[in-house]
């Protein structure tokens, strides 16, 4: 006996009694889908519904297992092989179910490891100890600035960071202020939460002094008609081998070229000044030492200095603040382009 001969007898039988495969299904407690499995020759019927099935067409099991009535001429067959190869059938569907599920199980596990790995390469749960370089505010949401190896982590605070309460500069010591920071960040993308912020009792290390020849700058600046330059610092960068300086801006006169100390900026590749923002005075113009803050124009406003973070400049600017390193490369590649 086959699938296809139980099936077209099943059939024949429920055909017979002017049953439709939902009457039959209901009478036997399945669904229909599985009459259907059955009579297509897909599936056995389960070992425990051939008594119920076999008293709906008014058989006998082994008249059922058969495919035939008792009165009918036939070859002789052996009813309890039948119902032995049934229920080797139904096992070894199970079997092919147990594989299936023991695969899929398989798969997520693998998955669920893949996506931890890819999760910790991306992401950092940390708390660090360092300085901030910048706070800024974007529409209604804060954002801190720390230093990650030669990039700018943004950070955006969470409701438990007290932002108007974060000093950049220790006003009892005038020196930068440390913070302890619960933070997460996406190293590709350099940007993430904090959590907490809070002071430490920790200065940072300040760097040897040293002191440079003062440079005269090509216009007036601040309001002053003589303004120089002091190399206050240099240091070689160890990701991108720029030398880094710091910078002191002095207003003189013919008498003394430091009379007055304008201002102090660090972390600077190169400066230049021009009327930025065209209100006919100079502004001085910074390259940033940033990836993600490149630029910095600092201001005289009413007697007071006004810093602006800037993403981009016109390219005539941008140009004058080319490194050393930026300007050979482009020269090399103008040559090749050239030849």
């Amino acid at each position: 006996m086959t699938k296809e001969q139980l099936g077209a007898f099943i059939a024949d039988n429920r055909r017979e009694r002017s049953l439709t495969q939902r009457d039959l299904a209901e009478k036997l407690h399945i669904t229909d889908k599985a009459v259907s499995k059955w009579e297509r020759g897909l599936s056995y019927p389960d070992v425990t519904l051939l008594e119920p099935l076999a008293e709906v067409f008014g058989l006998g099991v082994e008249e059922l297992v058969a495919c035939r009535r008792a009165e009918e001429k036939r070859e002789e067959e052996q009813p309890v092989k039948n119902i032995l190869e049934i229920s080797r059938e139904n096992r070894q569907s199970d079997r092919r179910k147990n594989v299936i599920r023991t695969a899929l199980s398989a798969l997520v596990m693998v998955g669920l490891a893949l996506l931890a790995v890819w999760y910790s390469a991306t992401f950092v749960h940390e708390q660090r100890e360092q300085t901030i370089f910048l706070k800024e505010t974007v529409g209604d949401t804060n954002y801190l600035y720390v230093e990650e190896e030669g990039h700018l982590l943004r950070l955006k605070c969470g409701d438990s960071v007290d932002f108007d309460a974060i000093e950049l500069i220790d006003p009892q010591w005038s020196d930068e202020r440390m913070y302890r920071l619960d933070c997460r960040w996406n190293k590709k993308t350099y940007q993430g939460t904090v959590t907490a912020c809070e002071p430490t009792h920790l200065s940072p290390l300040d760097p040897e002094d040293t002191i440079g020849s003062a440079i005269g700058l090509d216009y007036p600046l601040f309001g002053w008609n003589d303004v120089s330059c002091e190399t206050v610092y240099c240091r070689q960068d160890l990701y991108s081998q720029e030398l880094i300086y710091t910078y002191a801006f002095w207003g003189g006169s013919e008498e003394k070229w430091n009379e007055e100390r304008l201002l102090e900026v660090e972390d600077c590749l190169a400066y230049t000044q021009a009327d930025w923002d065209n209100d006919r005075e100079m502004e001085l113009l910074i390259r940033t030492r940033w990836p993600e803050k490149p630029y910095a124009v600092y201001d005289m406003e009413d007697g007071a200095m006004e810093t602006i973070w800037l993403d981009s400049l016109e390219p005539e600017l941008a140009e004058r603040l080319m490194t050393p390193g930026e300007q050979q490369a482009e020269l090399e590649r103008e040559l090749r382009s050239s030849t």
